[in-house]
């Protein structure tokens, strides 16, 4: 089973991920490849780090690639195919992804998306861990577009509030696990 976390910057992808992984006993991030260096705040088997010229080998294994500001990501489909198969596998997916995933398989996947419709909190968020206000403007503006084209998709997301507290927004993604995934 595939569940998927999706939204742009700074509305608690990587927080809820953790959260999920300490909750559920069979539950994993599904890692991808990344040409960025690691963050400190980065643990262990959320990602292995490649050069551009490895990536560059390995495309053609990826189910999906994507590139964000400086960095690009890719997952094996040997991954993906292996996830649907065993336990939970928990990626974090920019749409494009999410929309290459759900084309793949629409079985065994849900699809989260978390949402943060107050641009003051997101401003702060992105503030708080020390983006530049150009950066920021993006990302407000980037936060506006997937919203829109999540909605637009076709795909059937589960959307969470983001401007949750931690626990409120584990509660509301637990619940997720208790029912039948909507395809």
């Amino acid at each position: 089973m595939i569940v998927t976390l999706t939204g742009p910057s700074g509305v608690g992808k990587t927080t809820l991920l953790r959260s999920l992984v300490r909750a559920l006993p069979h539950a994993h991030p599904l890692m991808s490849y990344t040409t960025r260096s690691p963050r400190p705040t980065d643990e262990p088997g959320e990602y292995t780090y490649v050069g551009d010229e490895q990536f560059e080998k390995m495309k053609s294994s990826f189910l999906w690639e994507a590139k964000t500001y400086k960095s690009r990501y890719g997952t094996r489909k040997e991954d993906i195919d292996f996830a649907l198969a065993h336990d939970i596998y928990i990626p974090i997916l920019v749409m494009d992804a999410v929309k290459k995933l759900h084309t793949y398989t629409s079985t065994k996947v849900t699809y989260l998306y978390i949402h943060i419709d107050d641009e003051n909190e997101l401003r702060r968020r992105f503030q708080e861990r020390g983006d530049n206000p150009e950066e920021v403007e993006a990302r407000i503006a980037e936060n506006k577009t997937w919203f829109k084209e999540a909605q637009q998709s076709g795909i059937p997301f589960i959307y969470l509030d983001g401007k949750q507290t931690r626990e409120e927004l584990l509660a509301q993604a637990l619940k997720v696990f208790s029912s039948p995934a909507p395809n």
